[in-house]
């Protein structure tokens, strides 16, 4: 509820102190005297499109600052989500607007800096204007949908919610799904490739320490003759001795029957006798493995052609994959764990596809049945509103609440066709009006009246009045081209409005003046070479006198006797209520 207004140097207002009360609050004054400035006030101030037109002349800044309750849940859910506090301990929130000489805006929320478009978002909760005027929350197709669904009920609010959460299911699904596919083409080059290399070395069938086993074959069958040569020579001296010549194993042998017998002279020589026998046995064993060896020894040129094709094979494969075959085994467990890797998000997309025809199958349902429940709920309405826009002299008014979809070959499927799905359903809503028959309705944005919507605006207001988050609602013109008894039934309407909502009116009729809670004048006045709005309550015989005023467009003894008469019959109207 907009509880004080302070204006300061905006178009013609110098200095306006303005205080509202709850109920039906009425600014009532001369044609041009600055009613709409005051509303103009309340657009800006709320988050409306403003420019240096606006500042005073003459001045360099322009300054708005309202002071609005805040305890509706809608108001602080808002200020929760723009991270600002209501005031301390009296749950008020405080929004100032400064507009520069060159057109630029400055913003505060409780004193905290903010730029216009936060303005707007707690504008949209806080205070909603029908009129001649841009902020009209009815000209926005995009709000009819939620005003629907809120006159629906916690029955259609569940639905929407249930949709809400399976269409951000969908869209996370979508987006690993195309993750995943986005690599589709490398992953099954890569598998391939993967595939090949495991298979090659895999086939090798290698074993650790083979290539250094392999060269060493190699070079002992290389080189057979010269090693067969050798170890023959080495065998002869060592044991067979030759043509002229000793072996090894006799010459010892001759040197330790020598120190044996010396020993009985010197028992120290016994540790060198012992040694020389181990020796002997040594050398005699030695020849025995030489002569066992050359026995094995024998040239194989086929076994070295294998071999030497072997190793070929093994020194292919490190070149590719590693320095050893170790290294080349440890290759192939890496590729087959990345393959294994591969497979499973193959079979994670298959999870991921078989979980999003699940996903859009629910979707589909719940969607189907959101729709359904607004249907239902939209005819409702329909009545209501056409039944009140009779009552406010249409009596040939048409109020239709239109459904619409968007076909997307990307959507859900739904009877037969792919659409469109967000997470408020599949439907799109808008509002339609028509005032004369023969008319088709039309958008409301479409209807050039200024009070024929603030008509509109009124009785859908007073049909969605339990659900309409903004506490406070401002109708300008909204008596715009009626009178007599029409205008009493304007006037029901507004009082019937303001048991649940602040309702701010702008009326040239004395029979709204004349129900208010609160009556405010206008007037423009003339200070020095100035011309300057002002802002007063009326109360008492000076209330009488506006209304009489109103009535006829001259205060006269008769027309205040009538203004009388009104005021008496509005109070006995409020008091039987």
């Amino acid at each position: 509820m907009l509880l004080a207004l302070h204006i300061q140097d905006f178009a013609l207002a110098g200095r306006v102190e303005i205080e509202f009360g709850p109920g039906l609050n009425v600014l009532t004054g001369e044609t041009g005297a600055g009613k709409s400035i005051i509303i103009d006030a309340v657009s800006a101030l709320i988050g409306g499109r403003v420019g240096a037109d606006h500042v005073r002349q003459g001045r360099e800044r322009a300054i708005l600052e309202g002071a609005f309750l805040a305890t509706a849940p809608a108001v602080q859910e808002r200020l929760a989500a723009l991270d600002v506090q209501a005031g301390d301990g009296d749950d008020t929130v405080i929004l100032v607007r400064e507009i520069s000489a060159a057109g630029r805006s400055k913003c505060r929320i409780n004193g905290r800096l903010a730029n216009v478009s936060a303005l707007a978002e707690i504008g949209k909760v806080l205070v909603d204007i029908h009129g001649q005027h841009d902020h009209q929350s009815l000209f926005h197709p995009s709000s009819h949908l939620d005003l629907l669904d809120a006159l629906g009920g916690d029955a259609i609010l569940g639905l929407r919610e249930q949709v809400s959460r399976l269409v951000e299911e969908r869209d996370g699904l979508l987006q690993e799904i195309e993750r995943l596919r986005e690599g589709e083409r490398e992953r099954a080059r890569l598998e391939d490739l993967l595939t090949y290399q495991i298979q090659e070395i895999a086939a090798a069938q290698l074993s650790p320490g083979e290539d250094a086993e392999l060269e060493a074959e190699r070079a002992r069958l290389a080189h057979v003759e010269r090693i067969v040569d050798g170890v023959r020579q080495s065998y002869g001296e060592v044991y067979e001795g030759g043509p002229g010549a000793r072996s090894a194993v006799d010459l010892a042998g001759s040197a330790l029957e020598r120190l044996q017998g010396l020993v009985e002279y010197d028992p120290q020589l016994a540790p060198l006798v012992d040694a020389l026998e181990q020796a002997v046995v040594s050398m005699q064993e030695v020849a025995h493995d030489l002569r066992r060896y050359l026995g094995q020894l024998a040239a194989d040129p086929e076994r070295l052609s294998q071999v030497e094709s072997r190793l070929e094979e093994i020194n292919r494969l490190k070149r590719k994959y590693g320095a050893t075959v170790e290294e080349i085994l440890a290759f192939a467990q890496d590729a087959q764990a990345e393959l294994d890797a591969l497979t499973s998000s193959e079979e994670r997309l298959l999870e991921l596809e078989r979980r999003l025809a699940s996903v859009e199958k629910e979707l589909s349902q719940a969607a189907q049945s959101l729709s359904k429940a607004r249907r239902k709920a939209a005819a409702g309405i329909e009545a209501s509103v056409s039944e009140r826009l009779r009552a406010l002299a249409m009596p040939h008014a048409r109020f239709e609440v239109a459904f619409s979809v968007q076909e997307d070959p990307q959507g859900v499927e739904i009877d037969g066709r792919r659409l469109f799905v967000g997470r408020r359903g599949v439907d799109r809503v808008e509002f339609l009006f028509s005032a004369n028959p023969g008319e088709e309705p039309r958008p409301l944005a479409k209807i050039a009246s200024g009070g024929e919507m603030s008509r509109v605006a009124l009785a859908i207001k007073a049909t969605l009045a339990a659900v309409d988050p903004a506490a406070t609602l401002i109708f300008d013109e909204v008596d715009a081209g009626i009178g007599g008894e029409t205008a009493e039934r304007v006037a029901d309407a507004l009082v019937e409005l303001a048991r649940t909502h602040q309702v701010l009116v702008v009326t040239h009729l004395a029979q709204i003046a004349a129900r208010a809670d609160r009556h405010l004048a206008v007037s423009k006045d003339a200070e020095g070479d100035r011309t300057t709005v002002s802002v007063r309550q009326l109360e008492g015989e000076e209330r009488v006198w506006e209304i009489a005023r109103m009535l006829d467009g001259r205060s006269t003894p008769t027309s205040f006797d009538h203004a009388k008469a009104l005021l008496a019959m509005a109070q006995q109207a409020k008091t039987a209520s």
